[in-house]
């Protein structure tokens, strides 16, 4: 249909180099789906740190998988499409927050999901799906941005009808996510506030607690917001759960105590839920939300931002540590820390965590006079910087 064809074309690229390999995850150990030909055409679904999920078509099949950013032709074009999209203040329940015109023409539910406006790409997607109610496609998407806006229910229905019109390992797999997430959830009644949507288990913190944390996302995102230059477009979902809750709800790794997937996700990690240690990881996660709100950057310049912004800071004898490794190739360059470490293991992560704070705090350091506002206006610089950075760690 011609809508449906509207919505995808907006995000469609091609892939780069023969041999490309679709993989089923972000990580470069997970399993190949297949090898995709140069020209291949390639529909983005979403991105996150230099991670692309997208659909391609191959031998007359659809397949779905992930590919770095470096595989595909043309995101020069759409990410500038992305970053010039215009901002929108947050008004009410993300969920309830209708598609917003733009020159007399709804926006395109495929650009406001790539925006972090995943409130109205639901509503522009489910409008379109009064005339497509078939479309196993477009059912997903509409699944897809419904776990973005924090609505698994709606989300799980979604990709189960479109799973009942046309199999789909991808689809399969995010519904089996959203059916684990819901399992796993204890959360009550949820406290709104201007910017935020704050869900938290009721048997593991006082509402009083609560409210007084939403006082603190609201405090740590005008300091963060001020210093970065940025203004995610909708309402954020919080969702603080017990350590098991949170483990069983994104089977993120042992040491993980947080995650931003468009939603904000903390672990309790300390009996005052509302005592420093919560502080810092709500203001972790909340740099990764101004961060993406600002366009699609690698993992180490998230990581490092949110470790600075949120109070952390490396010991001298840490800086000689690493200094000592990456003089003897013991620490990757920066551009290999791109993607998600949601699977590393402990030593591994607490390495990568390690170096992308001291990159960003040699950031601070030499490029005062830019300011880091700057190098988020402008990505064309990110290579530079890297090269630079990478220079300065091995002095």
């Amino acid at each position: 249909m011609p809508g449906l064809a509207l919505l995808f074309a907006v995000a469609a690229l091609t892939v780069k180099q023969d041999g490309a390999e679709l993989r089923e995850g972000c990580e470069p150990g997970e399993p190949v789906v297949a090898k995709i030909a140069a020209g291949t055409a390639a529909t983005i679904r979403f991105a996150m740190n230099g991670c692309y999920a997208v659909d391609v078509v191959q031998d007359g099949r659809v397949l779905t998988g992930f590919l770095a950013g470096d595989k595909l032709a043309g995101l020069d074009t759409w990410e500038a499409a992305r970053r010039g999209a215009p901002s929108v203040e947050p008004s009410g329940n993300a969920a309830n927050t209708a598609p917003r015109p733009s020159g007399g023409t709804p926006q395109n539910p495929v650009e406001l999901l790539a925006q972090n406006r995943p409130g109205e790409a639901l509503a522009a997607a489910e409008r379109m799906l009064v005339t497509a109610p078939k479309d196993p496609q477009l059912l997903a998407f509409a699944g897809v941005a419904a776990y973005r806006n924090d609505m698994a229910a709606r989300a799980a229905g979604y990709l189960k009808d479109s799973l009942a019109i046309r199999p789909d390992p991808a689809v399969q797999r995010l519904l089996e996510q959203v059916e684990r997430e819901v399992n796993a959830d204890r959360t009550g009644e949820p406290l709104h506030s201007t910017r935020f949507l704050f869900r938290y288990d009721p048997a593991a913190m006082p509402r009083e607690t609560a409210r007084a944390l939403l006082g603190v996302l609201e405090q740590e995102f005008s300091r963060i917001s001020f210093e970065l230059g940025c203004q995610p477009a909708e309402r954020l979902a919080v969702i603080v759960q017990t350590k098991d809750a949170y483990l069983r709800a994104t089977g993120a790794a042992e040491w993980s105590g947080g995650q931003f997937d468009g939603r904000i996700r903390v672990a309790l990690l300390e009996v005052d839920p509302a005592g420093p240690n919560m502080r810092r990881a709500l203001a972790h996660e909340l740099v990764h939300a101004c961060v993406a709100a600002t366009g699609n950057w690698p993992a180490w310049l998230h990581e490092g931002l949110a470790q600075k912004l949120s109070g952390e800071t490396l010991s001298e004898p840490r800086r000689t540590a690493i200094r000592a490794a990456a003089q003897q190739d013991g620490v990757p360059k920066l551009a290999n820390l791109s993607q998600t470490w949601s699977r590393m293991s402990a030593g591994h992560a607490a390495m990568a965590y390690a170096t992308s704070l001291f990159a960003v705090e040699l950031y601070y350091q030499h490029y005062a006079a830019y300011g880091i506002r700057n190098l988020l206006r402008n990505p064309d610089q990110l290579a530079r910087v890297m090269t630079e950075l990478d220079s300065r760690l091995r002095e």
